[in-house]
């Protein structure tokens, strides 16, 4: 199948090219592969965080499979970048970005075209059922056999501890409301996916029927990460390019509240961030123990130098992909107890937890994994075997077939 799929995509390079169109015809004209549209907001490099990392190994996966992927990023195109194939699959067929009228034509010219509609974001599936409501037509009578929503994370979870954070009230009967309204339109589809069982497991509550977990896939690359000698400091990552998001309230916090009791322990602490970040974002956060790097394609030579990761969410939803991607890489970190939950792996697996209400604590836990190299070790080591036990990605593609492929029953 690898094979066929990289001649596929020398013969796509050597041909003329094709209209990038939303509606305009895929790479590969082949009848007999199951054709799959995959609609969310921008084309998903892992380095643009934000939940596209997980999109970025389910289109990539669907492609190794053997499926015909049409990819149609509503807002972005690529973020800026020069090459949009740099970590995607070269068969996948990228569209150009057009929001509501380029879903308006896919829905004109794709009726019957593709066996599998995935659409991932609550906004983006509001916007698909908006449009084929528009045209007379619904989900399942556009794709062919399958129908597939992607929560991507419970967002109505997020909005409101951030509300109660600010204002200090929050009710039960306000955050089921709003989950409500936020999966208004998931009984149109044949399947709800989210991303860990504790999403499912509150979607289902909700009365959402079908829900699937599908969380990360990741494999740790290039043998063993370093240890503990030879590594120093403190690392970061995750898009800062918006203001008033989960990442840009998490550093604030780490750097108002957390950050100075940590120097006065380690007089020579430095934080490296790395993700996208905002130009006033930036100026805010450097200082001369803090260097802002801004997104970097590659960032395994930060992870293989740093001793310490740092996840100090304080509100968020869905899953923590730069906790597993730092596990993954070797590299033990702090975080909250919300991301710990979203992760839900026993505690000292990878990472230590601290609650950001006690900022001296987090300080604390951060020197401690920062200078004992037993405990640091021993985090290590755990939690590389525990991402071999859970992210396995033939297991994830295994189920990402049956979502695909099995048959569903009314």
């Amino acid at each position: 199948m690898t094979e066929r799929l990289q001649e596929l995509a020398t013969r796509d390079a050597a041909a003329p090219a094709r209209d990038r169109r939303p509606g305009a015809g895929s790479r590969i004209d082949d009848p007999f592969r199951l054709r799959v549209l995959y609609v969310d907001d921008s084309v998903p490099h892992i380095d643009l965080g934000s939940g596209l990392p997980r999109a970025n190994f389910i289109v990539n996966a669907m492609a190794q499979l053997g499926y015909v992927v049409t990819f149609y990023p509503v807002f972005e195109a690529d973020g800026g970048a020069d090459d949009p194939y740099r970590d995607l699959d070269a068969s996948i067929e990228i569209l150009e970005p057009s929001e509501d009228a380029g879903m308006r034509r896919l829905v004109e010219d794709g009726a019957g075209r593709y066996d599998v509609l995935w659409v991932s974001r609550p906004h983006n599936i509001d916007m698909v059922c908006r449009v084929l409501a528009d045209a007379g037509t619904t989900a399942r009578a556009f794709a062919r056999s399958r129908v597939i929503f992607d929560s991507e994370a419970v967002f109505a979870v997020r909005d409101f501890i951030a509300g109660t954070m600010a204002d200090g009230f929050g009710t039960g009967a306000a955050l089921m409301r709003a989950i409500a309204r936020e999966t208004r339109n998931f009984g149109q589809a044949d399947h709800v996916v989210t991303v860990s069982e504790a999403e499912g497991r509150l979607l289902s509550a909700c009365g959402i029927g079908n829900v699937s977990v599908l969380g990360l896939a990741l494999r740790r690359l290039g043998g063993k990460p370093p240890g503990f000698e030879g590594r120093g400091g403190f690392l970061f990552i995750g898009s800062l390019a918006q203001e008033d998001q989960p990442n840009v309230d998490s550093l604030e916090w780490l750097l108002r509240e957390a950050w100075p009791a940590l120097r006065l322990r380690l007089p020579e602490a430095v934080l490296t961030i790395v993700g996208e970040v905002a130009p006033a974002i930036r100026r805010r956060l450097s200082r001369p123990s803090v260097a802002v790097l801004g997104r970097v394609t590659d960032a395994t030579a930060l992870f293989d130098r740093a001793r310490v990761c740092i996840a100090p969410t304080r509100y968020a939803a869905g899953i923590p992909h730069k906790v597993y991607e730092a596990v993954t890489r070797g590299v033990p970190l702090v975080l909250t107890p919300l991301l710990a939950e979203q992760v839900g792996w026993p505690e000292g697996t990878g990472y230590l937890t601290r609650d950001w209400r006690d900022p001296d604590a987090f300080a604390a836990a951060m020197a401690l994994l920062h200078e004992d190299a037993p405990t640091w070790t021993r985090l290590q080591e755990r939690g590389l075997a525990q991402v071999g036990a859970d992210c396995e990605p033939s297991g994830y593609r295994a189920a990402l077939r049956r979502l695909c492929e099995a048959p569903t029953f009314a």
